[in-house]
């Protein structure tokens, strides 16, 4: 007897000891943090706003682990999937980083029949690091010159013009595809690989405007060659003055959000998840940081962890809402 009191004693200590042990071990993980190279994965190809952020991320954490390997790894293609399958693939330890459109954690749960992951549920986020903000531009040199042609042209042309977007059911293709049915108009959206494709193709007149990333087109405004005719947010920009902008509390106005966040996988030590924010929030502070995000011209959010987590769900629930109305069938 005295020796089964002794063992169901053992057993109770130790059932007690569980969740300590749990939380000094997580501790003694974060502390062993990094133990190795550290992967960023950027899901589109070189060159772009999401890769040059992907990169600027990953100088910041090479500059917190100067012992330790910081490195970018572009896996484009496949709506994204690839590249989130790669941070699915390596353990949840904080080593593989994921750099995330509203495409990767809202939009493919409801527009992919097999996107091979949950986002709300497989990725945890580290911070929602910056807005993309969108304009809608048209070629300098054609008939366009302003929102209000374009849009009196696609009621006196109903069907005749096109806007092309970078990829099909993104944030840009929705929010067109609900400016157009708020408003009753009738025009193509035409979806090209990227942006590079899409503005050649608006100089050389094939289409009539293009919705954009600011960042991944700004170089053609700059030079003269397009025009941004709308900023698609409440907020315009200083050196585009001529740019209309749009309130976005209206239902009929032509907006975009759109957000980039980093992520890890799930089950990551929230301790490596704070450090992780903490490192990326000190870094926005410096020149380098700041000099980036206003040539880009997007802006900086940097929310934190608990907070990114419950945006990107309610994100989800409202580009569902957005995918319904389009009409577009799960691939």
């Amino acid at each position: 007897m005295q020796h089964n009191r002794r063992q169901v004693l053992g057993l109770a200590i130790a059932a007690g000891l569980a969740p300590a042990l749990g939380v000094n071990s997580a501790f003694a993980q974060s502390q062993d943090w990094p133990r190795r190279a550290i992967k960023v994965v950027v899901p589109y190809p070189p060159g772009g706003t999401a890769d040059i952020m992907g990169r600027m991320v990953a100088l910041k954490l090479g500059k917190a682990f100067p012992k330790i390997s910081v490195f970018v790894e572009n896996i484009s293609g496949g709506a994204t999937v690839p590249g989130a399958m790669a941070l699915m693939r390596d353990p949840a330890d904080g080593h593989t980083l994921l750099m995330a459109s509203d495409n990767t954690l809202n939009i493919n749960h409801w527009l992919l029949k097999n996107p091979r992951y949950d986002a709300d549920k497989d990725f945890t986020p580290v911070t929602v690091l910056n807005t993309y903000p969108h304009w809608l531009i048209v070629n300098a040199n054609g008939p366009y010159k302003s929102f209000d042609d374009l849009v009196k042209a696609m009621r006196a042309k109903p069907g005749k013009l096109s806007i092309s977007v970078n990829t099909i059911g993104g944030a840009a293709y929705l929010a067109l595809d609900s400016w157009r049915r708020e408003n009753g108009l009738d025009f193509a959206i035409v979806p090209y690989r990227g942006s590079a494709p899409a503005v050649t193709d608006l100089i050389g007149g094939v289409i009539d405007g293009h919705v954009d990333v600011v960042g991944s087109s700004i170089a053609h405004a700059r030079s003269g060659r397009v025009a941004p005719v709308v900023i698609m947010r409440s907020q315009g920009l200083k050196e585009f003055p001529n740019a209309v902008t749009q309130n976005e509390s209206d239902p009929k106005a032509l907006t975009v959000r759109s957000n980039q966040s980093v992520l890890v996988r799930s089950g990551t030590p929230d301790a490596i998840v704070n450090k992780l924010y903490e490192i990326l929030k000190s870094a926005s502070t410096e020149d380098d940081y700041v000099k980036t995000i206003d040539t880009l011209s997007i802006e900086s959010v940097l929310t934190e962890p608990a907070k990114a987590k419950a945006f990107i769900l309610s994100e989800t629930k409202r580009y569902g809402v957005l995918v319904e109305k389009s009409g577009l069938e799960k691939q």
